[in-house]
């Protein structure tokens, strides 16, 4: 992730002497590297369809572009004082002289890039143009005053200027010169402002956006804790309470009874094992082992040869099209694909699944389908949250999960989980089912 703010020390805005020094900085720029960064960019343009030729001006015209609207970031900050907000963008997973490469390239997919290029020859131009009238109104300062000290009274035509009238149009010209900076500053720190601060609605969006994938992750965290002390509390703690039980009468029965004895040691015997098997399924519950030793591919074939549902399994995880999955990402393809296979042999009456989980560079779709009743809704009335459980899983990565399951239709589960850093899959915009049934 990029940096998003950049605060001046004393958070104020404010005109200073440098603010007026780069005005003129700006119109020497725009006397110069004005014209050359649009010919650069012209002459590549206009020299492409010659076999690629223009990549030659247009790659170093980019990197350029780079560097200046670095610079012009900082400038703002250091001479304006104005706090630059920039949205989050991606990085570069490699490293190296690629990772810089995929750096530069990524950056240039940006709409805050583009509008730090247009800033950059905006303000060349806006300033040069005051640059230009000062440079007017200092020569004719100067030559007036130059002209009452050295020559005295000029006329021109039939009009006869004294030496006080150029003594004044002197100062007064003098006087708008300087006041011609002030404004050239103020329209160079507005330009700053719009192009290149950003917006705190930007601001506001990302933390929106986290505040929700927070919540996400909370409602998650809950809906896993709930689940794990329902079945503690009624599948494994009863069970122990059972095995606890015969081992008393065991006890109890060890010298007036040693073949009944024997039988209860042999009953608890089988109830331990058959407790750790029960916490075995609890642990995968939480992360499978085969999830960590053998990685998702294996853990989704385990999960299909499992289900009692016959599922045809389908996994591309592209090795090659980006970073490799992480633990977090991996553990919510396989407990969505766990949760509906589960669903599915619950509920839908279903003969068949179908479970295809594929990747790209930036996403990871997991899809479920069966040809069971349908009716699968999302609802959080604390009864039936499989699905909702679900929903806050995928929406913590930055995801989401849709749900389409008609009445008698089948069921489809499609989950998108972004997969590089700093990105998260839009929201839906088709209208979403609150609600969780059975189907």
């Amino acid at each position: 992730m990029d940096e998003t703010s950049t605060t001046p020390p004393d958070g104020r805005s404010r005109l200073s002497l440098a603010a007026l020094a780069s005005v003129i900085v700006g119109g020497l720029l725009f006397c110069t590297w004005f014209w050359i960064s649009l010919t650069m960019l012209f002459t590549g343009l206009g020299s492409l369809p010659a076999m690629g030729t223009g990549l030659l001006l247009l790659i170093p015209w980019l990197l350029l572009m780079q560097a200046a609207v670095r610079l012009e970031r900082r400038r703002a900050v250091a001479i304006h004082r104005i706090p630059v907000i920039l949205p989050a963008r991606r990085r570069s997973w490699r490293t190296g002289a690629s990772g810089w490469i995929h750096d530069r390239w990524l950056e240039l997919g940006s709409a805050a890039f583009w509008r730090g290029v247009l800033h950059h020859h905006l303000a060349m131009l806006v300033t040069g143009a005051f640059f230009v009238l000062f440079l007017l109104l200092v020569w004719t300062g100067w030559t007036a005053g130059d002209i009452a000290l050295r020559h005295g009274p000029l006329e021109v035509g039939s009009v006869r200027l004294p030496r006080w009238i150029l003594g004044l149009i002197c100062v007064a010209t003098l006087v708008l010169s300087t006041v011609t900076l002030v404004l050239g500053a103020l329209a160079d720190r507005g330009l700053s402002r719009a192009l290149v601060s950003g917006s705190e609605d930007d601001l506001r969006e990302q933390v929106a956006e986290l505040a929700e994938r927070r919540q996400g992750a909370v409602d998650a965290a809950a809906q896993e804790r709930l689940r794990i002390e329902r079945d503690l509390h009624d599948g494994v703690q009863p069970r122990l309470v059972g095995l606890a039980m015969t081992l008393g009468m065991a006890k109890n029965t060890v010298r007036s009874d040693p073949d009944r004895a024997e039988a209860l040691v042999g009953q608890a015997h089988s109830e331990a094992k058959a407790v750790m098997t029960d916490l075995r399924q609890l642990a995968r519950g939480i992360h499978p082992a085969v999830l960590t030793d053998r990685g998702l591919d294996a853990a989704l074939s385990a999960l299909a040869a499992r289900s009692p549902v016959p599922v045809d399994l389908q996994v591309e995880l592209g090795r090659g099209a980006g970073p490799a999955l992480d633990r977090e990402r991996e553990a919510v393809a396989y407990f969505v694909v766990s949760e509906a296979l589960t669903n599915i042999a619950k509920h839908s009456e279903a003969a068949h699944a179908t479970v295809s989980v594929t990747r790209s560079e930036d996403v990871l779709r997991v899809r479920i389908e069966d040809d069971g009743r349908g009716g699968a809704q999302v609802r959080r009335d604390g009864l039936s949250t499989g699905l909702a459980g679900l929903t806050d899983r995928v929406r913590a990565t930055g995801g989401r999960l849709e749900v389409t399951s008609p009445a008698g239709g089948g069921t489809v589960l499609l989950a998108l989980v972004p997969v590089g850093p700093g990105h998260r899959i839009p929201a839906a915009t088709g209208p979403t089912t609150t609600e969780e049934a059975p189907r």
